[in-house]
Order: C-alpha cells, then sequence, then structure tokens
C-alpha cells in the first residue's frame, strides 16, 4: 500500500469474522482496533502537523488516514500531547455524528471545546469503563510526569472485544501500579518503547510486557519523526532490542512489528 493511501477505506469496509479482532497502526502511539459487530476504537492518533506548530517538527511520514473522512465509534486519547491528542482533529472527528470521545478529564476538556458536548465526550479515571457495542473500553494506571508537560491524569487503556484483550500504554514510565492493574489482563500489549520523555525504554517495556502475561508484544511509539529524531539522551528505538529482551523473558510469546496497512488478525 502506497504511503498516500489513505487505509480508511480499508478499515471501513473489513468484516471481521466472529470471535475475532483486528488493529490497524496509525504510526506512533495510534491504532484502531475493529471488532466482529463492526465497531471502530482509534487510540493516540495523530494525523496533522501540529506537533510543527508547538515544537517545530514535522512529521516524516504522510498520515495514514484523515479525520475528515473516519467515521469512528471511539476517539480515546491517554493524554492531551499533541501527538496523542492531535488538537487540530478534534472538531473533524466532531463532525461524525457517531463519533463519541473518551479519557481523562483534561483529554475531554478539550474534546468538548472541539464539539464533542453532552455525552459524547465521557471522562474515564483509572479503573472506569464503558462500552460500545461489543467492545469494552477500561483506563488503567499510566505515569506521564514529561517535566515540560506534566499529565497527572494520563491513562491507559485495556480495550476487551470478545475474548481479546488489548492494552494500549500511552506515554508511560515503568509502575508497578501499572502491574497492578493489567497483570494476567493482557492478550496484546501495545507498548510505548521510546525511553525518552517520560517513557519505558526497550528494555523496560519487554519486562512490562512479560508481567502482564500478554501473548502479542507491540512495540509502538517509533516510525514517525524524520530519521526519529535525534535527541539528547537518544531514544531507544532498537526494535531487535525490545524483540531479544522479550523473548528471552517469554520464550513462547510472539513479537508483532506493525506496518501500516497490515492489520494484526487474531482469531
Amino acid at each position: 500500500m502506497s504511503e498516500n493511501t489513505s487505509i480508511w477505506p480499508l478499515i471501513r469496509d473489513t468484516q471481521v469474522p466472529a470471535g475475532a479482532v483486528h488493529v490497524w497502526w496509525l504510526r506512533q502511539a495510534g491504532f484502531v482496533i475493529k471488532s466482529p459487530g463492526g465497531y471502530t476504537v482509534c487510540i493516540d492518533a495523530y494525523l496533522t502537523e501540529s506537533v510543527q506548530t508547538s515544537y517545530g517538527v514535522s512529521r516524516g511520514y504522510p498520515a495514514p488516514l484523515s479525520a475528515d473522512e473516519s467515521a469512528f465509534d471511539v476517539i480515546l486519547a491517554t493524554h492531551p500531547h499533541d501527538d496523542h491528542q492531535d488538537p487540530e482533529t478534534i472538531i473533524p472527528f466532531s463532525k461524525h455524528p457517531k463519533t463519541r470521545y473518551m479519557g481523562p478529564f483534561s483529554v475531554i476538556k478539550l474534546a468538548r471545546a472541539g464539539g464533542f458536548y453532552g455525552d459524547r465526550g465521557k471522562i474515564l479515571n483509572r479503573r472506569e469503563s464503558a462500552e460500545v457495542g461489543d467492545i469494552k473500553i477500561e483506563a488503567v494506571y499510566a505515569r506521564h510526569m514529561f517535566e515540560l508537560e506534566e499529565t497527572p491524569d494520563a491513562a491507559g487503556y485495556i480495550v476487551t472485544v470478545g475474548k481479546h484483550r488489548i492494552y494500549h500504554s500511552g506515554d508511560t514510565e515503568y509502575d508497578a501500579r501499572i502491574v497492578d492493574d493489567t497483570e494476567g489482563r493482557v492478550d496484546i500489549s501495545l507498548i510505548c518503547i521510546n525511553g525518552v520523555t517520560g517513557n519505558m525504554d526497550t528494555k523496560e517495556a519487554a519486562f512490562l510486557a512479560w508481567r502482564q502475561g500478554c501473548k502479542i508484544a507491540v512495540p509502538m511509539h517509533w516510525g514517525l519523526w524524520p530519521d526519529d529524531m535525534e535527541t539528547d539522551p537518544p531514544q531507544t528505538l532498537d526494535l531487535n532490542e525490545f524483540t531479544d529482551t522479550y523473548l528471552r523473558l517469554e520464550p513462547n510469546g510472539q513479537v508483532w512489528i506493525p506496518r501500516i496497512g497490515e492489520p494484526l488478525e487474531l482469531k
């Protein structure tokens, strides 16, 4: 699939079989989850150039879909940093009548300002949950105290579709409270690996995925910025290091390296 081709028609038209779930990557920490009932949840989609405005950094690859075209059932954001709750997508997303927005208070405050009024914007605090069709969403603990923009109510999520339980870490450091909320409750772990700005590094992420007892570990928070942005200290974006560490801890586990337009399909 071409980098300039939208994957929204693929997501919209895919029929997920009974008992299955499909997961698409949108780069960085963005993912879409679709259920057999046809419901879609979009998490932490960064689709514009808003970080160019806030931090002077342009994306290295085009967005794989747009908010204008994508009529998701639920938009989730883990916290209000621009590369997770893209401010330039809120109003376009709100134009789709069926779409709801969920997340911590800091997220929903911005969503409501952008058009998600009343019950279209739902606050989810730690261990609170909501259901949309055949999908259940639960907020779990995250610790993302990036010193330039601290987010004390940042969240992670467990999204349950049938027998499949999918964890999305958002941005977070390793914390025992994440283990408390997720251990033994995760089949697929979508987990940040970049190791800077208040996030786990590759080895911490692999350790958390092992503690959770997941079946499939998915490294995220990479693959968006040009040359992955040179930082000081450098980001820990070695996918082989993540894979090797996780498989040493869990030899029977699997690692899925996401690619645009190629969904993870579980039955």
